[in-house]
C-alpha cells in the first residue's frame, strides 16, 4: 500500500496546497506580464508627448496667422484694461517747478503740525532734496507733485490709525530725477515690450501697537481709504520686548477676604487673576517695517507710441 493511501487528509492536503502554490505562480505571471505591457504602453505614450513639447511650430501661414491674432488679442486686452485703470487713478496736473516747491513746503509744514511729537525732528515727506533746490523741469515737477500727494495720503494715514512714531520714511526716484525714463528695470511690461506701470516704492518704519497695524494695513487696500494704488509688498514685523517676562516665585495663598457686606456675589468659575500673574503675549509694542508699492498706471496710448 503505497503513503498516499496510508495519509489519505494529509495527502489531500499537501495535493491542494500544490494547486495554489501553482495557481498563484501563473497569475504572478500573468500580472507581471501584464504591468510590463502597461509600463512599455505609459513610456511609449510619455515619449511621444515630450516630442511635441520641444517640437517647434510648423511655419505655416495658417499657424503664423493663429500665433498672430492670439498676439493682438492679448495686447488689446492689456491696453483697455491698462487704460481704464489709468483713467481711475488721479492725473498729474501740471505744475510750475517753484510752485512744487511751495506745495512740498506747505505740505510738511502741515504734516509736522498734525503729527507733532510722533514724527522725527528732519522730516520732509522723503523730498529732502526739494526743500532747497528746483526740479529740473515742470514736467518733473508734475509727476513729483503727484508722488508727493501720494507719499502724503501715506503719512497721514499711519497718524491717522493711531502708531506711536514714524521712525523712517524713504522713497524711490522717479525715472525723470535720473533721466532714465528708458531704461527703468522697475517698469511692468507686457508681452509685447509696452510699458504699461511705473512701480514707485515707499520705505516706511514705525513703532505701533498691534489694533493701528491692522488699521494701517486693511486702510492700504481700501480704496475708499486709499486713492492711490498700492500694494504692501514686504512687512516685517517683530517685538520691542524680546525675551519673556522672568519666572517669579508664588505669592501665599491667603484666604479670600469676606465680601463687603452688600456688594454682589462674584459670578460662578470667574477667579480674580493671581497677584503675581503678568501678561505675556498682546501689550508689546511693536517694530514694523513695510515696503510699499504705489503703482502708478502709465497712458497705454503714449506708451505704445512711444515704443514704436
Amino acid at each position: 500500500m503505497s503513503w498516499i493511501q496510508e495519509n489519505k487528509i494529509p495527502a489531500a492536503i499537501l495535493g491542494v496546497t500544490g494547486a495554489g502554490v501553482i495557481g498563484l505562480g501563473v497569475m504572478l505571471f500573468n500580472a507581471w506580464s501584464t504591468a510590463g505591457e502597461a509600463q512599455e504602453e505609459f513610456d511609449a505614450v510619455n515619449a511621444s508627448l515630450e516630442a511635441l513639447k520641444s517640437g517647434t511650430l510648423s511655419p505655416t501661414p495658417e499657424h503664423l496667422a493663429a500665433k498672430q491674432k492670439l498676439v493682438k488679442d492679448y495686447s488689446d486686452a492689456v491696453g483697455k484694461l491698462s487704460l481704464v485703470l489709468y483713467k481711475l487713478q488721479p492725473e498729474d496736473k501740471p505744475i510750475s517747478n517753484t510752485d512744487f516747491q511751495a506745495k512740498l513746503k506747505a505740505k510738511i509744514a502741515e504734516i509736522k503740525k498734525e503729527g507733532a511729537a510722533r514724527l522725527p525732528a528732519e522730516f520732509n515727506l522723503a523730498f529732502d532734496q526739494y526743500t532747497n533746490a528746483l526740479p529740473k523741469s515742470d514736467q518733473v515737477a508734475a509727476q513729483l507733485s503727484t508722488y508727493l500727494d501720494s507719499v502724503n495720503e501715506i503719512v497721514k494715514m499711519l497718524l491717522k490709525s493711531g502708531v506711536k512714531s514714524i521712525d523712517l520714511l524713504e522713497r524711490s526716484d522717479l525715472p525723470s530725477e535720473k533721466d532714465e525714463a528708458d531704461k527703468d528695470s522697475s517698469n511692468s511690461a507686457d508681452k509685447s515690450g509696452v510699458s504699461i506701470t511705473e512701480r514707485r516704492v515707499v520705505r516706511v518704519r514705525i513703532r505701533t501697537d498691534q489694533g493701528p497695524l491692522q488699521t494701517l494695513l486693511s486702510d492700504l487696500a481700501s480704496p475708499s481709504e486709499m486713492p492711490y494704488f498700492t500694494v504692501v509688498r514686504l512687512l516685517r514685523v517683530e517685538n520691542e520686548v524680546q525675551e519673556g517676562p522672568p519666572r517669579v516665585v508664588a505669592a501665599a495663598a491667603k484666604a479670600p477676604e469676606p465680601a463687603p457686606e452688600g456688594a454682589k456675589p462674584t459670578a460662578p468659575g470667574i477667579q480674580p487673576a493671581p497677584a503675581d500673574s503678568r501678561v505675556v503675549l498682546g501689550k508689546e509694542t511693536l517694530r514694523a517695517y513695510l515696503e510699499i508699492d504705489l503703482v502708478k498706471f502709465l497712458n497705454p496710448q503714449t506708451a505704445a507710441s512711444a515704443k514704436r
